[in-house]
């Protein structure tokens, strides 16, 4: 089972147009790429909190973990682009 809706997905999209009409499989695909977003963010988050020796993740990990795949992402489009 998914942790995230489907409808969830639905409001996301249509917060960009709320005229659009949003297909299931968009929705499911959507809600795949976010699923798998958050799943390496909480990965890298819980590592930056376990290597300051803390059983909680806080929000300056997420942050963290969020520039962290940023910054993998910017290098892997000027690697793509030349």
């Amino acid at each position: 089972m998914s942790a995230i809706s489907l409808s969830a997905m639905t409001k996301i999209i249509k917060g960009t147009d709320p005229d659009i009409r949003v297909g299931a499989q968009a929705k499911h695909e959507l809600r795949s790429c976010v699923e798998d977003y958050a799943m390496r963010i909480s990965e890298l988050a819980l590592n930056t909190a376990r290597n300051a020796n803390r059983n909680t993740v806080l929000p300056q990990d997420i942050i963290a973990a969020r520039e962290q795949l940023m910054i993998g992402v910017k290098f892997h489009q000027k690697q793509t682009s030349k």
